[in-house]
Order: structure tokens, then C-alpha cells, then sequence
């Protein structure tokens, strides 16, 4: 089905930074977009930018300090604060001058040199519809109920025509595991024989979630190879996140016209960016951190969020400015908090708009395509010929209330004996003692309570009575994570070895660490490691995706009727 071309073809444009020996000072120096560490005569070089959300290393009390995180790295070791290693950057030293290479890649995709009409159709969040003459793609389809365990609600209904739209794609991408992305409920209307096109991760997570949904044809494939579909003029190109995350993107040529689909992917290709006629992103923001973080005050938490947000907008700025297509859309951001007991935190978690674009598209000669305006775009070539708003009728759905009275019914019943083995079977290995507070919609505690250790050779679990702050001061050599999560979404979660990114974006826990630093391992781990079919599960009476479906069409059935 789909013919692998070769690896994607790279230009490159060398710039050499040069700087005297004698001009570099003991400890760290930042120069441009470089650290360089000297101790005696050791040098180490290493670009600025951070490895998690792409921002700029600075300076700040003698420390590398990135401002959007507050992600420590020192440049000594090479590592960050939290364990995550920086790779170092070559150069060479001539006559006392340090050379250091500042390489720029720019990605060249294979295409046809033909005027072809390509049609680009929005549907929901990140589920768009490319399509050519003889071709069809759709990405990220999630049309109806809810993302991250009830936490995630589209913001705006979806034409009724989707499940149609899907199921006469020519294939499905689906850039990485989250449930806004991969969506149990709305897969379930798409022919299991449908082509499903996922990125070759080293944990296969993506791939064992959509083959534990009953799949059939599984393409999975490797980063920065081009394809062919097969008798098309369809190429493309997978593009991973650069930060330790497993996402991707999307870069594509129909005829001369080109696009990239970064979704939400940090670093996209590690931002070596190709420059094409359209770009889509995520744009608005608006993530759990640092919200549901309880060691921040809620002034702290609205300074950082605001930080956040804004850094958002300047990265997609600065990304604008390197691609320069001549079509920007904001997509991938359309969710919001509508269930009562997160009113709190649809009140704080605010989100760039598209309009916050316009103005930047406008100057720098870019043409806005605003989705909730127009949702399908039609370019011949390389030119937009056509917009219009397709007129079909919303599709009909489910309160925000109804489904999450579903998954307290569903997800009630604590199996103790099931939630043990789970966590002992984990194969889990840090310096960490995990506490698990299971509590009611407003995180009040009262409930079970179960504590892990993953410190020593045999993982302990245990029950304990009441939660205090004062055990994050106890042990000091451990580290700790508390996570108060709601009683359904847990055990949604554990039952069906779902992520626990889903616990955590979907707002349905609060978080208290020590130190107060993002544990890397655990969280991949448990949303990309121990998750999916390869790791055995224990039979429970729960399924999901198949019972959360029924109820689905049984209850919109029930509406029609009335």
C-alpha cells in the first residue's frame, strides 16, 4: 500500500560561530544560541535550546535556567535537574579558536511538478480530511464524548457526516496515544479494515492501543523515510516530537503543494522545519500543569499559566517565521472543561485564541484560515481557489453530564487484589514512593489510600489511613509523588491499562511532589511503557471502549425517540 522512497532529503545552510579561547570564561558562558562550559581545559558546547518545550536556556543567578519550565541544566554533567541528558554539540579548536558548526536543515519532500486540486477539510480538534483526486487521509479523528477521562470536552459540535468521512479515507493517521488524538469512542465507528498509519515509536504504544481496538491493517512507519500511496501523487513524511515525548507530525506533498501538521508535537523534527504552502498546529494552551499542582499557590499557578500560554504563541511565531507558508491553520486546540466540578478550572485555564494570529499573519504576508469561519479549503496547486462552511446538520450527542454518570456506574468497584498486581507487574524501577489517594469530584481525601515503592528490588504496596503533607519531609533520599486522583477515573484507567497522561491533562488529579521536578520515567513509563495488549492484563468485567459505545447508541437512540 504504501511505497517507502528513501529517508527525507535535507538542504543545508552552515553558519560557523567563532570565539578566542582567551574570550571564554571558567563556568558557564552563553553565547548566541550556545552554552559553553569550561572547567580548566575541558570544553563542553551545547545549543540553548531547552529539551522539553523548545525555550531558550538562560541565565539566571549563576545557573542555566530555561524561563519557561524553570528546567535546570547544568552544563558540567550534561544532565537537567530532573536526569534528562543533553546531547553536546561538535566543534573544533584551530589556533586558539573555537569553532563551533551552526547548521540549519530544511526538509525536501519528493513531489509531482503538477497543478493538483487538494482539499483540506476541518472537522473537529485535530481530525482534518486532506484529500486529492484519487487519494484521502483523515488525522486524529475525535468527534463525539469525552478525552482524558471525562476531563476534555470539544468545544463545538461535529458535522454529521464524519463517521462517512472516515470510513471512505484512504487511510487514518494517528500522530501519538493521547485520547484527544486516539479516541477509543470514535474509532469504534470506523471499519476495522480501514488502513490505520502510525508513527514507529520505540515503545509501540500507539500501535498495540489501535490493535487492542480491533484493527486489522496496521501500517507502522519509520520516522524521516518518505512514502508513497501507492497510485497517487501522495507522499509524506512522519516527523517526530524533539523532546523526550512520543508525538509526531505529518509532512505531505500533493502535486506542488505542500503541508506540514505539526498538531501539538514539542520541537517538531526537532524544528527542522521544511517550508511549505500550509501549516497547521495546536495554538491555544491551556494544559494541567501547573493548575492541578498543589505546590505552587493559586498566584503563582496564574503567573505560570499565563507564562505558559504566551510561550505558546511566540513558538508558533517564531515557527511561522522560519516555515513562511503561505497558509496558517490553528487547529488542534478545540476542547474546553464543561462538567460542573471542573468549573474552577475552566475559570483559570485560559487559552489563546485564533484571533490572537491575525495581526502576525497579516504582517508577515500569511492568510489566516480561520476553521470556525470556514471548515473546508479547497487550493489548486499552490493557490487557495475556494472556502466555504459545509452545511450539514451537528451531529447529536451525549451531555457532558450523562456520559460522566456512565463512568461512575462503570468504574465503582475497587478490585484490590486486581490494583496490586497491577502495580507489582508494573516492572517499574526508581528512586520513588508513589502515594495514590483516591477521592470524590473535589479532590477531597477520606477515601482508600494506597502507597508504592518502587525503590527496592521487589515493588511494596500498601494500604495506609490518612494522608499528611509532613510524609513529603519523611525519607528524604526518596523521592515522592502524591497524586490525588478521582475514584472512576483511576480505576478506568488501571482496568484498562490506559495512559496516565489521561489522569493527568484531563485535569483528574491533583499533584504534590518532592522535590518539585517532572519525573520523566515514571510518567513515560505508565502512559507509553505498561499500557496495551503486550503487557498481560487481568480479566476484569471491564471493556471500555465496547460498553461505553453501547451506552453511547442506546442513549442517543433514547433522545431521537423522545
Amino acid at each position: 500500500m504504501f511505497k517507502k522512497l528513501g529517508k527525507l532529503e535535507y538542504i543545508t545552510k552552515k553558519k560557523e560561530f567563532r570565539l578566542n579561547l582567551n574570550e571564554i570564561n571558567l563556568g558557564i558562558n552563553f553565547h548566541e544560541n550556545f552554552i559553553i562550559y569550561k572547567n580548566n581545559d575541558q570544553i563542553k558546547v551545547y545549543n540553548r535550546k531547552c529539551d522539553h518545550a523548545g525555550g531558550k536556556i538562560i541565565s539566571k543567578n549563576g545557573k542555566a535556567i530555561c524561563p519557561v519550565h524553570l528546567w535546570e541544566f547544568n552544563p558540567s554533567t550534561g544532565n537537567y535537574h530532573n536526569g534528562v541528558k543533553k546531547n553536546e554539540s561538535k566543534y573544533s579548536i584551530d589556533k586558539n579558536i573555537l569553532k563551533i558548526e551552526d547548521i540549519l536543515y530544511i526538509p525536501i519532500i519528493d513531489k509531482v511538478k503538477a497543478k493538483l486540486d487538494t482539499e483540506i477539510r476541518f472537522f473537529n480538534h485535530a481530525f482534518l480530511k486532506i484529500a486529492g483526486k484519487n487519494f484521502s487521509f483523515s488525522t486524529d479523528p475525535w468527534a463525539i464524548g469525552p478525552a482524558f477521562n471525562t476531563g476534555w470536552w470539544l468545544k463545538y459540535p461535529t458535522k454529521d457526516d464524519w463517521i462517512d468521512e472516515l470510513n471512505n479515507s484512504s487511510f487514518i493517521y494517528i500522530s501519538h496515544n493521547h485520547s484527544d488524538h486516539l479516541h477509543p469512542l470514535t474509532l469504534s465507528k470506523v471499519s476495522k479494515n480501514i488502513p490505520i498509519v502510525v508513527p514507529n515509536f520505540i515503545s509501540k504504544s500507539t500501535e498495540l492501543f489501535v490493535r487492542d481496538l480491533g484493527f486489522k491493517n496496521i501500517q507502522v512507519l519509520d520516522f524521516n523515510f518518505q512514502y508513497n500511496l501507492e497510485n497517487t501523487n501522495l507522499n509524506f513524511s512522519l516527523l517526530k516530537s524533539g523532546d523526550f515525548k512520543e508525538d509526531s507530525g505529518i509532512y505531505f506533498s500533493n502535486g506542488e503543494f505542500t503541508g506540514l501538521l505539526a498538531v501539538d508535537a514539542n520541537m517538531i523534527n526537532f524544528e527542522r522545519l521544511p517550508k511549505t504552502n500550509f501549516y497547521g498546529s495546536s495554538f491555544a494552551g491551556g494544559s494541567s500543569y501547573p493548575l492541578m499542582y498543589e505546590n505552587y499557590k493559586l498566584q503563582e499557578q496564574l503567573k505560570i499559566s499565563l507564562r505558559d500560554t504566551l510561550f505558546i504563541k511566540k513558538k508558533q511565531f517564531d515557527r511561522l517565521k522560519k516555515i513562511l507558508p503561505n497558509y496558517y491553520m490553528p487547529y488542534a486546540s478545540f476542547f474546553n472543561e464543561q462538567l460542573k466540578r471542573d468549573k474552577k478550572i475552566s475559570k483559570y485555564n485560559k487559552k489563546n485564541s485564533i484571533e490572537d494570529f491575525s495581526k502576525f499573519c497579516e504582517l508577515n504576508n500569511i492568510e489566516l484560515l480561520n476553521v470556525l469561519k470556514n471548515d473546508s479549503y479547497k487550493f489548486n496547486g499552490m493557490k487557495l481557489v475556494d472556502k466555504k462552511n459545509v452545511k450539514i446538520k451537528e451531529t447529536k450527542d451525549l451531555s457532558p453530564e450523562k456520559y460522566l454518570s456512565y463512568y461512575k456506574k462503570e468504574f465503582n468497584k475497587i478490585d484490590q487484589n486486581y490494583i496490586k498486581k497491577y502495580f507489582l507487574e508494573s516492572n517499574f524501577k526508581d528512586n520513588l514512593l508513589l502515594y495514590v489517594c483516591l477521592t470524590d469530584d473535589d479532590f477531597s481525601l477520606g477515601g482508600t489510600n494506597y502507597l508504592i515503592d518502587f525503590s527496592k528490588n521487589q515493588i511494596s504496596f500498601n494500604k495506609f489511613t490518612k494522608f499528611s503533607k509532613n510524609i513529603l519531609e519523611k525519607n528524604s533520599k526518596l523521592k515522592k509523588l502524591v497524586l490525588k486522583i478521582r475514584k472512576e477515573s483511576f480505576l478506568n484507567t488501571i482496568y484498562n491499562k490506559l495512559p496516565w497522561e489521561d489522569l493527568n491533562i484531563g485535569f483528574q488529579c491533583k499533584i504534590l511532589r518532592n522535590p518539585n521536578l517532572y519525573n520523566i520515567e515514571f510518567w513515560h513509563h505508565f502512559s507509553n511503557v505498561y499500557t496495551a495488549s503486550k503487557n498481560i492484563k487481568v480479566v476484569t468485567n471491564c471493556s471500555s471502549c465496547e460498553s461505553l459505545n453501547h451506552f453511547f447508541d442506546s442513549q442517543i437512540q433514547q433522545h431521537i425517540v423522545r
